[in-house]
């Protein structure tokens, strides 16, 4: 008995409720640096620094300012891929997103992306047109008006509300009352449904995703990316699917994992990520650290 009772006095410590001080004209600027590995194009090196600041307190919560204020990536001259990455990462710089919290500082939605769409679209269309100049055989493979309905439909405001919470976001957590080997279940960015499981270690937490997809349910995605990105082979895929992911040609799996520590006025002082995505044959790793600054 006085066993069971220890083991659920542990439990019940085992357990933090996510909800950052919020205080009009605090800042916290952060450093990140990420590297994407891009199979047979090589690294993509991004570093970065984010800056929030509390501008308002509202009746439901705050108001808060989020900007880029510097972006540095580095990739291969040839990487068609990483400078597209590259490319996306600067599209944000100088940019101030206003977005709204509720008072456990968790993201409610963009204020301002009426104002800010505009400044993207404008930005992301001179980078085009730069990759494009330096890049000819891009515009052989896909034409402009094509390449910006890509680039441009990650930065709809639903997208950019994704991007702020994704799991190396200092904003990912909160809100949230995090115990040890609680789960959750929650769809990736490529619309990979996804499980995910906590621990709390102290002022620590780590989250562990993988991939939770049906058989029927990964055949539905990979037949709607092959429809988007090569429609002209999408009936011999729909024919052959079942015989192409037996042989591990259009294998998908997807697994994250990230440890996040924080300070005592309950902001994240640092994130350390790693994420590990397979689809169409491809395979990506993208390994990241966030530190306040």
């Amino acid at each position: 008995m006085v066993g069971l009772l220890l083991t659920a006095a542990i439990a019940l410590q085992a357990q933090m409720k996510v909800a950052p001080k919020m205080q009009k004209g605090a800042v916290k600027t952060y450093v990140g640096q990420s590297t994407v590995s891009i199979p047979v194009q090589g690294d993509v090196k991004v570093n970065d620094e984010t800056k929030y600041t509390v501008v308002d307190a509202t009746a439901d919560g705050y108001v808060i300012d989020l900007e880029t204020v510097n972006v540095q990536a580095e990739c291969d001259a040839n990487n068609i891929a990483g400078k597209l990455v590259a490319a996306a990462q600067e599209a944000m710089k100088g940019i101030v997103f206003r977005i709204a919290v509720d008072k456990d500082c968790k993201i409610q939605k963009v204020l301002n992306s009426d104002e800010v769409q505009p400044k993207l679209t404008k930005g992301l269309e001179s980078i085009v047109d730069q990759l494009l100049k330096d890049i000819p055989q891009l515009s052989s493979a896909v034409s402009k008006e094509d390449l910006m309905k890509q680039v441009v439909e990650a930065f709809t405001p639903e997208s950019l509300l994704e991007t702020f919470q994704e799991a190396t976001s200092p904003f990912s957590l909160n809100g949230k009352t995090i115990m040890t080997g609680a789960q959750e279940e929650y769809v990736s960015k490529d619309g990979m449904k996804m499980k995910r499981m906590y621990f709390v270690q102290g002022k620590n937490i780590v989250a562990n995703s993988t991939l939770n997809m049906t058989k029927d349910e990964m055949k539905e995605m990979i037949i709607k990316q092959v429809e988007k990105s090569a429609p002209q082979q999408a009936a011999m895929v729909k024919e052959n699917i079942d015989q192409l992911m037996s042989s591990g040609m259009l294998k998908m799996d997807m697994k994250e994992t990230a440890t996040y520590e924080f300070q005592d006025d309950g902001w994240v002082k640092s994130i350390k990520g790693e994420s590990t995505t397979e689809s169409m044959g491809q395979k990506i790793v993208k390994t990241s650290t966030i530190t306040l600054k």
